[in-house]
C-alpha cells in the first residue's frame, strides 16, 4: 500500500548502474510505485486535478513528506481552477513545511516540422484538453489538428479512431511515444502510407510557479543528491 512493487528489477538495474560509474542516476517510479532501492534525494509528482485526499491524505501525506521537491501537473483549467491549485500548494506545504512545490501543465512538442500539414493527434491527455492542445498544437507547430484521440491507452477506441473517415484528410500522424503508440498507431499509419512523427512533452510551469522554478528545483534535487552521497 505504501508502493512497494510486488516483482521488480530495479535492485538489477541499480547494480548496473553502478557498475558503469556514472555521476547521477535517475529512477522512476510508475504510478502508485515507489523503487525498490534506496536514493539520496527524492521528486515527488502528483496530479493536482485529483482529488485533494488523494494528494494529502491517505498514504498521499507519506509520499509527499519523502519528497525533496513536489511537482503538480495538469494545474490548470477546466482540470482545475487557479484557486484550487493555489490552496493545494499552501496544503502541501503546511505538511512538509520547507518543500519547494512547482505546479505546471505539459505541451506537446513535435520532434520534425509538420507546418502547413492535416494531422491526427493521438494522446492520453484528458478529453476535456482537446480544445487547449490542438489550439496550442495549430498556434505553436502551424499545421492543422483535423483529428484528436485521447485513447492512445484503450486499443479498442483507439483502431475505432484509427478507421475514422477523418483520417482520410490526415497528413502525418502525430503520436505520444507510449501506450499503443507503436503496435497500434504506428502500424496503422504504415500501412494506411502515412508518415509518423513523435512528440514530447514539455512541462511548462503556471501560477503560483515563476518560470525557471522547475529547472531551480532539479538542481537542487542533484544538488541534494549528491551532498548526501558524499556524506555517507
Amino acid at each position: 500500500m505504501a508502493g512497494q512493487p510486488f516483482f521488480s528489477n530495479v535492485a538489477e538495474g541499480a547494480r548496473v548502474a553502478n557498475g558503469l560509474n556514472p555521476s547521477l542516476t535517475i529512477f522512476e517510479g510508475s504510478g502508485a510505485a515507489l523503487p525498490p532501492v534506496a536514493t539520496d534525494a527524492c521528486l515527488c509528482v502528483a496530479g493536482a486535478n485529483q482529488p485533494r485526499e488523494y494528494v494529502t491524505g491517505y498514504l498521499g501525506a507519506y509520499r509527499l513528506l519523502l519528497g525533496d521537491v513536489v511537482v503538480l501537473t495538469m494545474a490548470e483549467e477546466p482540470l482545475v481552477s487557479v484557486e484550487e491549485v493555489r490552496s493545494l500548494v499552501s496544503e502541501v506545504q503546511d505538511l512538509h513545511p520547507g518543500v519547494p512545490v512547482v505546479p505546471l501543465v505539459f505541451r506537446p512538442r513535435v520532434m520534425e516540422p509538420v507546418a502547413g500539414r492535416r494531422v491526427a493527434f493521438f494522446s492520453t491527455a484528458p478529453p476535456v484538453m482537446e480544445p487547449v492542445l490542438s489550439r496550442y498544437l495549430e498556434e505553436r507547430w502551424g499545421c492543422r489538428v483535423v483529428l484528436f484521440s485521447t485513447h492512445l491507452s484503450n486499443r479498442r477506441l483507439l483502431r475505432e479512431d484509427l478507421d475514422q473517415p477523418a483520417m482520410r484528410g490526415v497528413e502525418v500522424v502525430l503520436t505520444e511515444i507510449k501506450a499503443a503508440a507503436i503496435d497500434v498507431v504506428a502500424e496503422t499509419a504504415e500501412r494506411k502510407g502515412l508518415p509518423v512523427v513523435f512528440l514530447d512533452n514539455d512541462p511548462v510551469e503556471v501560477f503560483p510557479a515563476r518560470e525557471g522554478a522547475l529547472r531551480d528545483a532539479c538542481g537542487l534535487l542533484a544538488e541534494l543528491a549528491v551532498r548526501r552521497w558524499r556524506q555517507g
